[in-house]
C-alpha cells in the first residue's frame, strides 16, 4: 500500500511483510518507551542517525513486533509487519491517520469531539459532552431521515468549514434498533448504571445498519445538545442556539487532547511535522459554526432519547438540513 496526499506527493507510505527467516525484531534494552493512551502504540527508537529513523513498535504490551524506518532523504516510510500477524495491519492504520491528521492539523484544520451526519449534501454536526445523545441522534438520522453517515465521535473541520468524519470503529448506544448479528456488545458503567454499546469496525457498521458513508461536505447546522434539570419539562425542546452557547460548546468540543496526541507525528515517522498544534482555536471554530443555522436541543428525559420526537423540535431551525419526522 502507498499512502499520498495531494498537497505532498514526494513522502509515501509503503507496508512490507517480514520475510525474514524467524522474523525476529530485535530488542531495545534500556531504551525508553514511547506509549501512547488508551493502549494505543508502544514506539523505541532503535537507530536516529543521517537522516534515517528506525523505530520498534508494540501495539498492545504482548503484541507482536513491527520496524517503521522513516527515511528523510528517501520521502519514504517503510513498514515492515511480522508475517501471518492478521492484527499487525492496524499499523498500516494507524500510519496512515498520523500521515493525513498531522499534516490537516498543522495547517489549520480542528478535530472535533462531535457526531455528524449529511443530508442534502450538507453535514449537520451534533454537539454534547460524554454520554451527551451525539451517537444516538447520528444514527437516528441515518435510519429516519436518510442521511449519509460521516462520524460518530470525532470529526475535522477545515478552515472554510468543510466538515470530515474521522475514520474509527462505531460504538453505538445498545437501545437503537440494531442487529445484533454483528460488532462486539460492551457493558460499562456511567453515573451509577449500566451503560450498554455495541462495538462496529465501519464495515461490521454499513452491515448493521445499511448506511451508506459521505464524503466531505460543507457545514450546513449546528445542533447542541443539553440537559435540563427541570423533571417537568418536555422529552425535548429545541431553540435557537445563541452566540455564547456556539463559543462554549466550540470550547468543548475540541476538549479531545488524547485523540490529537494519538494522531501526532512524535518521532517524525511520516515526515510531517512533529505535534499536530494542541491547542486549539476555539475562536476561530466558534465564527466557523456560526455561520450556518444553530439550535440548541434541550433534554428533558435524556433516557428518552432514541424515542423522542427531535425532528419535530429542531424543524424549521435548519432550512434543507432538517425535516420533519
Amino acid at each position: 500500500m502507498v499512502v499520498k496526499p495531494a498537497a505532498e506527493p514526494d513522502w509515501s507510505v509503503r507496508i512490507y511483510e517480514n520475510i525474514r527467516p524467524g522474523g525476529a525484531v530485535e530488542e531495545a534494552a534500556g531504551q525508553p518507551e514511547l506509549v501512547f493512551p488508551q493502549g494505543g502504540p508502544r514506539l523505541t527508537v532503535l537507530d536516529n542517525q543521517n537522516g534515517s529513523l528506525r523505530v520498534r513498535g508494540r501495539y498492545r504490551p504482548d503484541g507482536a513486533a513491527v520496524v517503521i524506518e522513516a527515511e528523510a532523504s528517501a520521502c519514504r516510510t517503510r513498514l515492515v509487519l511480522p508475517a501471518g500477524d492478521v492484527g499487525a495491519v492496524r499499523w498500516g492504520d494507524w500510519l496512515a491517520k498520523v500521515f493525513f491528521a498531522s499534516r490537516l492539523l498543522q495547517t489549520g484544520w480542528r478535530m472535533l469531539h462531535a457526531s455528524a451526519v449529511a443530508i442534502d449534501g450538507r453535514a449537520l454536526l451534533f454537539l454534547a459532552g460524554p454520554r451527551g445523545g451525539k451517537s444516538t441522534l447520528a444514527h437516528r438520522a441515518c435510519m429516519e431521515l436518510g442521511a449519509d453517515f460521516l462520524a460518530d465521535d470525532l470529526v475535522v473541520l477545515s478552515p472554510d468549514g468543510t466538515v470530515v468524519g474521522w475514520p474509527a470503529r462505531v460504538c453505538l448506544p445498545a437501545d437503537l434498533p440494531v442487529r445484533r448479528a454483528v460488532g462486539t456488545l460492551l457493558d460499562g458503567m456511567a453515573d451509577g448504571q449500566v451503560r450498554r454499546r455495541l462495538l462496529l469496525t465501519p464495515a461490521e457498521h454499513r452491515t448493521a445498519l445499511g448506511v451508506t458513508y459521505s464524503p466531505p461536505v460543507p457545514l450546513g447546522m449546528v445542533v447542541s445538545i443539553e440537559p435540563m434539570a427541570d423533571p417537568w419539562a418536555p422529552a425535548v425542546h429545541a431553540v435557537r442556539l445563541a452566540q455564547d452557547d456556539v463559543i462554549a460548546a466550540a470550547a468543548e468540543a475540541q476538549d479531545v487532547p488524547a485523540q490529537r496526541l494519538y494522531t501526532s507525528d512524535l518521532l517524525g515517522l511520516t515526515g510531517g511535522p512533529r505535534t499536530s498544534g494542541l491547542v486549539g482555536a476555539a475562536g476561530e471554530v466558534a465564527r466557523l459554526l456560526s455561520r450556518v443555522p444553530g439550535a440548541l436541543l434541550r433534554l428533558g428525559d435524556p433516557a428518552a432519547l432514541p424515542t423522542a420526537p427531535v425532528w419535530d423540535a429542531l424543524s424549521g431551525l435548519g432550512p434543507g438540513v432538517v425535516v420533519g419526522s
